[in-house]
């Protein structure tokens, strides 16, 4: 009877949050663990109901020596036992955590998934269940209070992302342990969990223990309940969020939110600024996350740090916000953009044409007469550049600026800076690095978009005219 409860518990989870679907075919992890092993159980008991085809992977960390090879010897028993496929990969976690300058804890946690979500794509399997349950979430949301986290971390661990489901998330730690007394199945212990060495294991052996005791006997209720309340209006947030910045973008051709380049997000700060300050963080948060394609929550003094920039209206200043990820305010625009560090240069056939994909631009140039074109030129070269073609010498090349480089700009006695003439003409810094220059024998010929140099303009003993036109953002 008790074991019928445990399952309608868990059967519960599976339809709140729509975890499987009919046919599922699905990857259990199974650490050997107590939470891991009820899970596989819970899911091979109900398996003909939702005529569920089950399999099971086991990682190994390399971390206990001899206690790891148990754990994985265990799991392949058990998998065979219950006549179910099992899959096994061994990863020395600590080396990888030390490649990546992480710590042991979240090196582990991403080996594990990037295992995991690996190898569902190779069996083609429809979803992954991990067996985290409602004391991880308790666990989870105090370890994230007591470092700050905003809405997106107090929202704990996902039922559901992607993939990944957790049909234990509202079943109590006792509950999995008296579910599988009842089956008379054992599990493995890791010893590593026995001792408060690390974050977590203070929280679940010192903090949890004492609040229960001397505050609250239910918290672990508290929290989860806390936790999911959070996590319905952060998704509120997000998702009132995410329309509004489509409407305040102004990058062209967006994917999702991005621009073709997926280096950075223009918004319009005039509109921007008239929204509430919840919704201002959560744009900027969602910013820098779809620019970075991962899972860094931005710390809020950073997102503090760009709204104090736009409040004290100090254009032209920018905020480092993680790795090379910036924010800048620039007059009308609010840009949060990767710096880039790669220079480009590009050979080019004149006359011709020449599509640079990953720049987002395409040039096309002509040789035409200058008695076909009207007597008054009027283009400085911005989208249209007209050069005189006989004072142009191969070889020709697109190139990014240089720090040094010094142009004599259409109308000017003498010569400038190229970072100058940019600063002058109000370039946002998060622009000018993506500036290109048309270059004959490695003097300047044009500011693509900008500017032609006097040197090459057009006059009246021209005779032959280089007609160019670029057009940007092109996918």
């Amino acid at each position: 009877m008790k074991n019928e409860i445990f399952l309608k518990k868990l059967k519960q989870a599976i339809a709140r949050y729509d975890l499987l679907g009919k046919g599922d075919k699905v990857l259990v992890a199974v650490s050997g663990g107590p939470d891991s092993v009820a899970l596989l159980y819970a899911l091979w008991e109900i398996r003909d109901e939702f005529n569920l085809d089950i399999c099971v992977a086991h990682l190994n960390h390399k971390l206990r020596g001899r206690e790891s090879e148990e754990d994985e010897k265990f799991v392949k028993n058990l998998a065979s036992k219950l006549n179910l496929k099992f899959f096994s990969k061994s990863i020395d976690v600590k080396k990888e955590a030390k490649k990546k300058k992480l710590s042991l804890e979240e090196g582990a946690r991403l080996v594990r998934y990037r295992y995991l979500e690996n190898l569902a794509d190779r069996i083609k399997a429809d979803k992954i269940a991990l067996g985290h349950q409602a004391d991880d979430q308790a666990e989870t949301f105090l370890m994230r209070l007591l470092r700050g986290a905003g809405g997106v971390g107090l929202s704990g661990i996902p039922p559901k992302r992607g993939k990944i489901i957790r049909p234990l998330i509202e079943t109590r730690r006792e509950e999995i342990e008296k579910f599988l007394k009842e089956k008379g199945q054992s599990y493995r212990t890791d010893s590593s969990n026995l001792l408060p060495n690390y974050f977590r294991n203070k929280i679940r052996l010192l903090l949890l223990p004492m609040i229960k005791k001397k505050f609250n006997p239910k918290i672990v209720e508290v929290l989860n309940r806390t936790s999911n309340i959070i996590s319905f209006q952060q998704q509120y947030v997000e998702k009132n969020s995410e329309e509004i910045l489509r409407l305040l973008c102004k990058t062209k051709k967006m994917v999702r939110l991005r621009s073709p380049q997926k280096d950075k997000i223009v918004l319009d700060l005039k509109r921007f600024i008239n929204y509430d300050i919840s919704l201002k963080r959560e744009m900027i948060r969602l910013c820098v996350k779809e620019l970075n394609r991962d899972s860094t929550e931005l710390s809020f003094d950073s997102i503090e740090r760009i709204l104090d920039l736009i409040q004290k209206e100090k254009s032209g200043r920018k905020v480092k916000l993680i790795r090379n990820t910036w924010a800048e305010v620039s007059g009308e625009n609010l840009a949060i953009y990767i710096e880039k560090k790669k220079k480009h240069a590009y050979p080019i056939s004149l006359p011709g044409e020449k599509y640079l994909r990953n720049l987002g631009m395409r040039i096309k140039s002509e040789i035409v007469s200058r008695s076909s074109l009207p007597e008054e030129i009027k283009s400085k070269g911005e989208e249209v550049a007209f050069l005189d073609w006989e004072k142009l010498k191969g070889p020709f090349n697109l190139r990014s600026r240089k720090p040094k480089d010094k142009f004599k700009p259409l109308g000017m006695q003498g010569t400038k800076s190229v970072a100058d003439f940019l600063i002058d003409r109000k370039v946002p810094r998060y622009e000018r690095d993506e500036v290109m220059l048309l270059t004959t024998r490695e003097k300047i010929a044009w500011i693509v978009g900008y500017r032609i140099s006097d040197e090459f303009k057009v006059t009246d003993k021209t005779k032959k005219v280089l007609n160019m036109e670029v057009t940007f953002n092109e996918i």
